[in-house]
C-alpha cells in the first residue's frame, strides 16, 4: 500500500476531525472538575464520584491520542522494520494497543443497546475509525513479529 495512502486512511481522518474535539471535551471535562471541587456546595462523596468520572473520561482521551501519535510514528517510519528493534518496539507497541483499545470502547460505547444511532452515524464513525483501526491492528501485529 503507498504511503500517502496509509497517511490518508490511518491517522490523518483521526488526527484532523476527531482529536480536536476529544482534547476539547478533555479540556471541558477538566474545567468542570475544577468547578466542582471547588464549590462548598458539593458534599466530599459528590466529589469523588465527580474526580472518577472525570479521570476515566480523560485517560480515554489520552489513550487516543497516544495511539494517534503511535499510528502516525509508525506510518511515517522511513523503514517500518528498523521499528521492531530496541526499546522503541515496546514503546510503539503499547502506544498503538492503547489506541486501539480506547477507539474499540467508543464503538462498544456508540453498539450499547441503551443508543440507538442510525445508519448514518455508524457510517461516520466507521469512516473516521475504520483505517486507524486496521491500520494500528496490521502494525501491531507488525511489531510483534520476530
Amino acid at each position: 500500500m503507498g504511503h500517502w495512502v496509509k497517511v490518508l486512511l490511518g491517522p490523518l481522518p483521526a488526527t484532523v476531525f476527531l482529536l480536536p474535539l476529544l482534547f476539547a471535551g478533555g479540556l471541558g471535562a477538566a474545567i468542570a472538575l475544577i468547578a466542582v471541587l471547588r464549590d462548598p456546595a458539593f458534599s466530599a462523596y459528590e466529589r469523588w464520584n465527580s474526580v472518577i468520572s472525570t479521570a476515566v473520561f480523560l485517560v480515554w482521551v489520552g489513550a487516543a491520542g497516544v495511539g494517534v501519535l503511535a499510528l502516525w510514528r509508525v506510518v511515517l517510519a522511513e523503514r517500518p522494520a528498523a521499528l521492531r528493534d530496541g526499546p522503541r518496539r515496546w514503546w510503539l507497541a503499547s502506544g498503538l494497543a492503547v489506541g486501539l483499545i480506547a477507539a474499540g470502547s467508543w464503538l462498544c460505547t456508540v453498539a450499547a443497546e441503551r443508543h440507538s444511532y442510525g445508519f448514518q452515524t455508524w457510517a461516520v464513525w466507521l469512516a473516521l475509525l475504520l483505517g486507524p483501526l486496521v491500520l494500528g491492528a496490521y502494525y501491531l501485529v507488525f511489531l510483534l513479529r520476530r
